[in-house]
């Protein structure tokens, strides 16, 4: 896990009552929902241009009662389904 990890400047984020979100990618008009825990790595992508997936991976893990083994696992799973929808750049 040494990837850098930046949004792309085309999706607009949307925080709702409930700490879940919603991402809207304004080239293909597609939305996309977000649980809490997306919501909240959004939000760190939001504070920093680019993150490293480290990083995201300790704020997970220090925010949120999970194991190491097991954010790493959702957080690459994560990256690469936001990657795959044209969400974020990784580098």
């Amino acid at each position: 896990m040494s990837k850098k990890v930046r949004r792309q400047e085309a999706v607009v984020f949307t925080d709702l009552d409930d700490g879940s979100g919603v991402l809207l990618h304004l080239e293909n008009k597609f939305y996309y929902s977000l649980n809490a825990t997306g919501s909240f790595i959004w939000r760190l992508l939001e504070e920093n241009e680019e993150s490293s997936e480290e990083s995201l991976l300790e704020s997970v893990i220090e925010n949120f009662e999970v194991e190491e083994k097991e954010a790493k696992q959702d957080l690459e799973e994560f990256i690469e389904d936001l990657n795959k929808e044209g969400l974020i750049k990784v580098q």
